[in-house]
């Protein structure tokens, strides 16, 4: 790399490039010393070729001056967490390598302590309520969460943030919370949901200043909505904050639609208005946090990594996410116009006309276009969140020809295409920068022939690798699996388990897993779970999100849930998605799925 490029680059990234070129003699770890232990044979050596000698030479130790530290925040490692929390709009950054689900945990642990309210997105991810549920004993009040049809996760219920309801909640769960100027020491909220609808920080921000010390925007699946003019105003990091508001912590994925190694992740801080008073959340506290969850063998490329992020997004992130954006908007037109068996989720009529039919750069002007919901109520509910334009997430149970989203998947999947998660009846597919065109015409093309070829061809010669002997049709199998779906009731009840009528914690999350620990615990059947206490958080994996969380009772509509689902994944193995915290065991009908629970009830405590 030349003189003049090398200087451009960000500090800790330059350093660490500088301290590759010189020759080394270490004598401290890691053990492989730039890749020379694997060199020593013919195999180790194929594996340094394949990866690169810049992976393992840079690949060095923290205890040498140069690169420095990551974990210490001086020199060039907190040179480029300055960058970070400047490009980004925050007090504060801290780099975390190990992923969001260590950056939410981090955070919970700063706040909460037992016994302590925390107001909790129902959306939130497991990582949230491992965090202040599991780990930190708090005691949740959940908002409750908007669930389309094909069981699409929204943004937060606006009736559930009536500030009378939550206040009178947090009176009932601890009493002497109802002489707090602010009852809830942390909201948590999901900033972007996984089914790619946004929220509005400035209005959540807004109806829950009174309510609570701090807010946790948990924005995994965001993080460049504040480089968009679309999307801009809608990020907690851009707004002017008084006294009067909450302190605000934003956790990013940077792996997922930023740029980023996997695992990379990012803490940014924005409470100076906060600062001299009791709620106010010491940098040190955070960070006593924050080392408690690190390794102290970073891999010195992660950072890096984030650093370059930073970087890019300082001098490019506007112009990088209008064209990815632009692209996005472009594909979604193609898919319209050009697909019958699936559509992407927008408001299809804006003002008499279809969607697809304005010009991309209107579109990409105009928040209307973006706004869930037809009319009336439904329009009204949704008035908060703003569907992702990066985020294309593709239906199909559209009228005439409704089947299970994946079958197609496993059909892209074959052509090369991976979508990012797969619903009933959804499929999600993420737009960044660097995306080609010729992606789009892969996908629109694979789209098309799934529909016009695939679809009328038997199983085994489109499908192959299926485990199971689907002697029929593509359609034919469709068609029995949409069925199947149907009889079950599936939308009905993937929509009720996230409904909060009729929740009820018989004791905190964390005396759940004190209990799943020292042994009072035993592993029941589904259908013997009702009003047992959960010890582990149940969930469908993706997205993520705790169907039951340890501490809650085991309900009728829990238990018919997984019960729907045990049954689709001994009839349909390969569609069936993952499931987390309940167990399989063989028996002579099939697979059970079985659950820990305490093992001797008591009053709530």
């Amino acid at each position: 790399m030349d003189k003049k490029m090398k200087s451009r680059l960000p500090p800790f990234t330059e350093a660490l490039m500088n301290h590759t070129k010189e020759k080394q003699f270490p004598f401290d770890t890691p053990g492989h010393h730039g890749g020379a232990f694997y060199n020593l044979t013919e195999e180790g050596k194929a594996f340094t070729r394949f990866y690169g000698n810049a992976m393992f030479a840079a690949d060095v130790s923290d205890s040498g001056n140069d690169p420095g530290d990551p974990s210490s925040h001086e020199g060039a490692a907190g040179a480029a967490e300055k960058l970070a929390a400047e490009t980004f709009g925050a007090d504060r950054a801290w780099f975390v390598l190990h992923g969001t689900s260590v950056s939410n945990r981090i955070c919970c642990q700063a706040l909460l302590s037992e016994n302590d309210l925390v107001l909790l997105d129902r959306n939130s991810h497991k990582s949230v309520y491992q965090g202040a549920l599991l780990q930190c004993g708090a005691i949740p009040v959940f908002l409750d969460s908007l669930r389309l049809k094909s069981g699409i996760i929204g943004g937060i219920d606006k009736r559930s943030l009536s500030e009378k309801h939550l206040r009178k909640e947090a009176a009932r769960l601890v009493s002497e919370s109802k002489n707090r100027k602010r009852p809830y020491r942390l909201a948590v909220v999901q900033l972007a949901t996984y089914d790619g609808f946004m929220s509005d920080a400035k209005y959540i921000i807004m109806k829950l200043r009174n309510l609570c010390d701090y807010i946790l925007f948990d924005a995994a699946w965001a993080g460049y909505e504040q480089f968009l003019s679309l999307t801009e105003s809608l990020s907690p990091l851009t707004l002017v904050l008084t006294d009067k508001d909450p302190g605000l912590l934003v956790t990013q994925s940077v792996h997922k639609q930023l740029a980023g190694f996997s695992q990379t992740s990012q803490i940014l801080k924005k409470d100076s208005h906060l600062r001299g008073k009791k709620r106010y959340l010491p940098d040190d506290v955070l960070d006593n946090a924050f080392l408690m969850n690190i390794s102290t063998s970073p891999y010195f490329p992660f950072f890096s990594a984030l650093e370059m992020n930073a970087f890019l997004h300082r001098k490019y992130g506007h112009a990088l996410w209008q064209d990815a954006t632009r692209f996005a908007v472009e594909l979604r037109k193609k898919i319209l116009t050009s697909c019958r068996s699936v559509a992407p989720l927008l408001p299809r009529i804006i003002d008499g006309r279809p969607w697809e039919t304005y010009s991309t750069e209107e579109i990409l002007s105009a928040p209307r276009f973006w706004q869930y919901g037809e009319k009336g109520n439904e329009k009204e509910h949704f008035s908060h969140t703003r569907i992702d334009p990066c985020k294309i997430l593709l239906t199909t149970n559209r009228k005439g020809r409704p089947y299970p989203a994946m079958l197609l998947s496993l059909y892209l999947q074959k052509r090369n295409i991976t979508p990012e998660k797969c619903g009933l009846h959804t499929l999600l597919f993420l737009i960044q920068p660097g995306d080609q065109e010729e992606k789009a015409e892969a996908l629109v093309s694979a789209l098309m022939d799934f529909e016009n070829n695939a679809w009328h061809r038997p199983v085994l010669e489109i499908l192959p690798k299926l485990s199971g002997n689907y002697n029929m049709t593509v359609a034919e199998l469709g068609r029995q699996i949409e069925n199947f779906l149907e009889e079950e009731n599936a939308s009905r009840l993937e929509n009720s388990i996230f409904s909060l009528h009729r929740r009820e914690m018989a004791c905190s999350g964390r005396k759940a897993t004190e209990s799943f620990v020292r042994g009072d615990r035993k592993l029941l059947p589904l259908s013997r779970l009702k009003g047992k206490t959960a010890l582990e958080c149940a969930m469908i994996y993706p997205p993520g999100i705790c169907a039951v969380t340890a501490g809650e009772k085991w309900t009728q509509d829990d238990i018919s849930y997984f019960l729907f689902m045990e049954k689709y994944m001994n009839r349909y193995p390969d569609f069936a998605p993952e499931i987390i915290g309940l167990h399989k065991k063989e028996t002579t009908k099939g697979e059970k799925l079985f659950a820990w629970v305490r093992t001797k009830e008591k009053p709530r405590v």
